[in-house]
């Protein structure tokens, strides 16, 4: 029988909880559920994805200069995850960086990402996990990656929404009596670069974390890349890396994502992560991590990996010693 989404107990960042939290303050907007968020942090408890939503729904009818007071609020003192990111004049690889980073923060859904060729990202906000998202939930969504990548980019972008058969939808139509929910959001930057491949790291990063326990060989991301598997060695040796390697860090940090955002049983979260079972996942974590899974899980997500400038978490496009919650 299928497991009730419920039953994942799904958390969110207690930064981003926090800083919606903060921002419905100062507006006036505080509720009951806002009290409970605060109880929650101040006790260091996750805040569950759905009282998460319910903050972020309130937000959202404060207008957009809300959600991006929030974003603004969450990136003035970014967790971990964020604030080891590296600046980069390359926005194709904030495609690879995307797909890693953002599980550690929400993984009831997810965003698919698409280096246009014209200097620009499109993004698509679907579900991964439960319910599909909201209006409120896109736009935040939205919201933090154009403060996000205006930061590591060095230049804000132009966000445009995006519908869901791929027009583009003015910005008042999320915002209406009878609001759109946007099927995704485009950034754009002026002066971006000329349409270019992908990396092929930032690729292969970005499919295997969508999935993880798909049957990955080296022939079969070349074929996707469009080269011959002794050209994507090479171009990954060029990184200082290797495909098998990838395919593990980015597996283990999948695990370690769903082991701190939610309540899974460790033998369903090998099985997600692509692991053979529980026992494989354990022998493989404890290597990178110094303590097993479940020793992660009650340390509240935080562990930094083992091996200093050559770590899973790293090479998967995360800062070595990120945490996965705790408040800075």
């Amino acid at each position: 029988m299928p497991r009730d989404p419920a039953d994942q107990a799904r958390s969110v960042h207690p930064a981003m909880a926090e800083a919606v939290l903060r921002v419905l303050e100062r507006r006036g907007g505080r509720g009951a559920f806002c009290a409970t968020t605060a109880a929650l942090l101040e006790r260091g408890v996750p805040v569950p994805e759905r009282l998460h939503a319910r903050q972020v729904a309130k937000l959202y009818g404060f207008g957009p200069a809300a959600l991006t007071e929030a974003a603004d609020l969450l990136l003035a003192d970014p967790p971990a995850p964020l604030a080891a990111l590296p600046a980069t004049s390359d926005v194709r690889r904030l495609a690879g960086w995307s797909a890693l980073v953002e599980p550690w923060f929400h993984v009831g859904h997810r965003t698919r990402v698409v280096a246009d060729g014209e200097g620009g990202l499109t993004f698509r906000h679907q579900e991964r996990l439960g319910r599909p998202p909201q209006a409120a939930d896109s736009l935040f969504v939205g919201a933090l990656y154009a403060a996000g990548t205006a930061a590591l980019v060095g230049r804000a972008p132009q966000l445009r929404l995006v519908a869901a058969d791929g027009s583009l939808l003015p910005p008042s139509a999320a915002w209406g009596r009878s609001p759109v929910r946007p099927g995704g959001w485009r950034l754009s930057w002026d002066g971006g670069p000329a349409r270019t491949p992908l990396p092929a790291l930032a690729a292969v990063r970005g499919w295997i974390a969508r999935d993880p326990a798909g049957p990955w060989r080296l022939a079969r991301a070349a074929e996707r890349l469009g080269c011959s598997p002794r050209t994507l060695q090479r171009e990954l040796a060029a990184e200082g890396t290797a495909f098998q390697v990838e395919l593990v860090s980015v597996r283990l940090a999948v695990a370690a994502q769903l082991i701190a955002r939610t309540a899974l049983p460790l033998a369903e979260v090998a099985a997600a992560a692509g692991f053979a079972d529980h026992a494989h996942l354990t022998r493989r974590f404890c290597r990178e991590y110094g303590c097993s899974p479940s020793g992660f899980r009650a340390g509240g997500g935080e562990a930094a990996p083992r091996v200093a400038g050559g770590t899973a978490a790293r090479r998967a496009g995360a800062p070595s010693g990120w945490a996965a919650t705790g408040r800075r």
